[in-house]
């Protein structure tokens, strides 16, 4: 008889679905086992007879709690049970089944089928009844069908769990969660990422499963030895244990632990992007086909992301760079206009700034002056020397001079510029810690120039502090790819996110008036942007502030001999 349906009716047959006869090969069968669960042994001969002709593992049970005992042990694709059995008959072992595990797929079978019966299978979870006598063309269909609706609720549980991680576009999001994803989906004990770094060599991204730096090494050992094959073929691996048997992975004792390894190329647009390794280490069952398919869905996605993430960095770099260049473009056309304005400025003044001053030393020669006019005369020379040091630094300001060319040592200069502030950084009770490398290389450029930046950095920091009990400069020298880095931080007052954007500005200070022109860190900028390097500012409120220079590294004089 054929299937039934809740009125009764007998079902149309099923075609054999051509989906899954794509995707699972007949040596993807022979990974497939199921449980056939009968008390009748001719029934259970005949279907065991039949599935093992057509590739499958088959395991028997004559009642319901053998079957349960049984499914507890092993791993089942597929269970298709009697109803009607002694000691626990079908109902009460499907309800049982979908306890433990509800993924996996029962087919009920009874020659006493009653529309009730029916109804409360399916209720409990059943995916299909059928009655005896089998016709089996169809049961087989049932099967087959059975198993692509396992797989394809496999693959769509991959997928969506795949889909709630990599929805971050941050590749370091995305890494913290992949390696652990991998080893739910493929039920591994551990699981690795390797990703190419820039020189084309595997490093470890992302890890779970591990206890240890040890393992670690031992997997990216595994994946560097089998990346080889993995990158030329483009296809993956799957290595059964034990490991220290096989050839290609002699000299690593840790490896001795695995029973069975899968490493999966993550390859986008024919490019190697990385590899993904997962390891069972006390699951005895080897991964099979199976597995390999879910790797194939999952490691797709993974690529993907990893590719979409990669792209986002770069972007984000990209647009990262070109706000900085847009931002000193903005500001050397505000340097060079306000520069113009102040050398006009800076002519008118000094003409009769000049008098003043000569009118007033010669005045301060008369001996006759009462000390009343002498302190007068002694303020208004005090004074003008002020603004003509204002006028000097516009001047300076506004031609943008191009000083002197020779390499210059910034561990001397800074030991310089220190010894220079010593007595103001003594009296304003200020702590000095640096770091400056023995072996550092020289800049090329303007002693004169890259000393007045320093000090104008250190005397900044000083004032930061002022009245500040323990105040500290602390001033960092380092080398990355041929530029020499120099921190000066302080823990001083820092200053205000709304003020941060405008401290290179010309004229902006927020000193009180007579103790800044605004000028000096305008001036500073304008130097290194000569020395063809960058000053930026990084600064908290209450917590200090820490300009960054950044030089590039003189060039190596040619060898005169050749």
């Amino acid at each position: 008889m054929g299937r039934v349906g809740v009125n009764n009716e007998p079902l149309a047959k099923t075609p054999r679905p051509i989906l899954f006869s794509y995707i699972r090969t007949e040596f993807m069968k022979e990974q497939i086992t199921i449980l056939v669960v009968d008390d009748d042994p001719e029934i259970q001969d005949l279907l065991t007879n039949e599935l093992c002709s057509r590739g499958y593992k088959v395991v028997t049970a004559y009642n319901g709690e053998e079957a349960l005992e049984k499914f507890k042990k092993g791993k089942f694709s597929l269970v298709i049970s009697d109803i009607k059995m002694p000691r626990l008959g079908g109902l009460g072992l499907l309800a049982a089944i979908k306890k433990i595990n509800p993924e996996v797929e029962v087919i009920m079978s009874t020659g006493y089928a009653t529309i009730e019966t029916a109804v409360s299978a399916m209720k409990k979870g059943a995916y299909d009844f059928v009655q005896k006598p089998f016709n089996l063309e169809e049961i087989f269909a049932i099967i087959e069908k059975a198993l692509e609706k396992s797989e394809l609720k496999t693959l769509l549980g991959i997928y969506e769990a795949g889909t709630n991680i990599f929805s971050s576009i941050k590749l370091d999001e995305l890494l913290s969660g992949m390696a652990g994803l991998a080893t739910r989906i493929l039920k591994a004990d551990d699981a690795s990422i390797m990703l190419l770094d820039q020189e084309g060599r595997l490093a470890v991204a992302a890890t779970s499963g591990f206890d240890n730096d040890e393992q670690k090494k031992t997997r990216l050992a595994l994946g560097e030895r089998v990346a080889g094959k993995v990158a030329r073929d483009k296809g993956p691996v799957i290595i059964d244990g034990p490991l220290d048997k096989d050839l290609r992975f002699l000299n690593i004792d840790s490896l001795r632990d695995i029973r069975s390894a899968i490493v999966f190329p993550l390859v986008m647009e024919g490019r190697l992007l990385g590899v993904l390794n997962a390891n069972r280490t006390v699951l005895e069952t080897p991964f099979t086909a199976s597995d390999l398919r879910y790797a194939s869905v999952f490691c797709a996605q993974i690529t993907q992301a990893i590719h979409n993430a990669t792209l986002y960095r770069e972007l984000d770099d990209k647009m990262r760079e070109t706000r900085q260049m847009q931002s000193q473009l903005i500001q050397s056309e505000k340097l060079a206009a306000i520069g113009k304005l102040a050398a006009g400025v800076a002519h008118e003044i000094n003409n009769p700034l000049v008098s003043i001053m000569g009118f007033t030393e010669l005045l301060l020669k008369d001996k006759d002056l009462s000390s009343g006019q002498r302190e007068d005369l002694q303020s208004i020379l005090e004074q003008s020397r002020r603004c003509s040091r204002i006028v000097q630094n516009l001047l300076q300001f506004s031609r943008g001079k191009k000083g002197t060319d020779e390499t210059v040592s910034l561990s001397l200069l800074l030991e310089a510029s220190l010894q220079l502030m010593k007595y103001d950084l003594i009296r304003s009770n200020i702590t000095v810690e640096k770091n400056f490398p023995e072996d550092l290389p020289a800049v090329q450029g303007d002693t004169v120039q890259l000393e007045q930046v320093c000090l104008n950095l250190i005397g900044n920091a000083r004032q930061a502090m002022e009245g500040k009990k323990d105040g500290i400069i602390k001033i960092d020298v380092s080398q990355d790819a041929g530029r020499i880095i120099v921190r000066f931080e302080d823990n001083g007052c820092g200053i205000p996110p709304e003020n941060l954007g405008k401290v290179f500005d010309p004229f902006f200070t927020t000193k009180p008036v007579g103790q800044g022109t605004g000028l000096g860190l305008a001036i500073s900028y304008g130097i290194i942007q000569q020395h063809k390097g960058t000053i930026r500012v990084e600064s908290q409120a209450e917590v200090g502030t820490t300009f960054i220079v950044s030089l590039p590294v003189a060039a190596k004089a040619p060898d005169k001999r050749s």
